[in-house]
């Protein structure tokens, strides 16, 4: 395989706040990112692999019910990824975009979904995000909250999906999974190579700590990591300029390919080289220093550690809808009640 060019498309978004101008919003987002790709492709020439953030295509809102939200939200497959899908069959190229998805076979749902495109014009893959309500600050439904329902429906697999292509084995990951080391570990171990992470990170005390945790994914799991943020939400009771940027490129030994050094609208490209990869995942050194922490992982050795900890739990929503952050925050509260009376946290003084 030889290597290819990416590009990470950290657009302004046009915000949904009326929903009656929904078709249009969505529409004027969508003819935008296929601009900018357009653009890009002007400049370099092929370009193999697309990104663009989260909510690049309906934008954030807050307050808004979940019906609310369910009601602006779109089918994966559907109209959307028709268009994407489009568009990727005349540019010869996969794209990765983000939804809030409604799914009839989980009436009173909604889910942060990440999905691919192939070159075909077809949905190849789609995540929906694992680690949504337990921030405590979303009110969407993750797998691991309807796990037993989930996996029944769609397989172990379903869980953390990785999709093999000609360019490579693809999965995705969503904005707060990245703090959790567990979740591109999971999809490393089932193969992925490249990890695209969507996200829409505002200014924050947190930012340069989540810089530092995108280079760890892409070293500990011999993986890229494309991070692709949002350059601005315009339109709605936010700042526009209230998102970091930062998209960024990174390779399998944790550094920064190319990055979008601040705020706005960007597009961000490098070069993917699999083979390379392939080679360091599965080389050994007859001499010297040579690490592969996919292959030296202890993975047994953490398990009971794991099961015993007993966090946030799946299934914590199997037999009631999400509405309200307030009922994950509460049931965060009863969590570190727990872990104080167990002696695993201490309360300050």
């Amino acid at each position: 395989m030889k290597p290819y060019q990416v590009a990470l498309i950290q657009q302004q978004t046009r915000v949904i706040v009326d929903p009656k101008k929904r078709d249009e919003i969505i529409k004027e987002n969508l003819d935008r990112i296929f601009e900018l790709l357009d653009w890009t492709a002007l400049r370099l020439g092929a370009v193999k692999l697309a990104a663009f953030s989260e909510y690049g295509i309906i934008g954030q809102y807050r307050p808004r019910t979940v019906e609310e939200w369910i009601d602006l939200a779109e089918t994966i497959p559907g109209e959307v990824t028709e268009r994407i899908g489009k568009k990727a069959r005349e540019r010869g190229c996969t794209i990765v975009g983000n939804l809030y998805e409604r799914d009839e076979a989980w009436p009173g749902r909604l889910f942060n979904t990440s999905f691919i495109v192939g070159p075909e014009g077809k949905v190849l893959l789609k995540y929906r995000k694992n680690n949504g309500p337990n921030n405590l600050n979303t009110t969407y439904t993750g797998p691991g909250d309807v796990y037993s329902e989930y996996v029944e429906r769609y397989g172990e697999d379903s869980m953390f999906p990785v999709v093999e292509t000609d360019i490579g084995r693809l999965a995705c990951l969503n904005c707060t999974d990245v703090v959790f080391p567990e979740m591109a570990r999971c999809l490393a171990l089932r193969g992925a190579e490249v990890l695209i992470h969507p996200t829409a990170e505002p200014y924050a005390p947190e930012g340069e700590a989540w810089d530092l945790l995108r280079r760890a994914r892409a070293y500990e799991n011999l993986c890229y990591f494309l991070s692709v943020n949002a350059g601005a939400f315009v339109g709605s009771n936010r700042p526009a300029s209230g998102y970091r940027g930062m998209s960024q490129i990174i390779d399998f030994l944790g550094t920064v390919q190319s990055v979008v050094s601040g705020t706005g609208e960007a597009v961000v490209t490098g070069t993917l080289d699999i083979n390379r990869l392939r080679w360091e995942r599965t080389r050994t050194a007859a001499s010297g220093h040579v690490w592969n922490f996919l292959v030296e992982l202890r993975s047994d050795l953490y398990t009971n550690v794991y099961a015993k900890a007993k966090r946030w739990p799946n299934d914590g929503w199997r037999d009631r809808k999400i509405q309200s952050t307030k009922e994950t925050r509460a049931m965060a509260q009863e969590i570190i009640a727990r872990l104080v009376r167990e002696g695993k946290l201490i309360q300050p003084e």
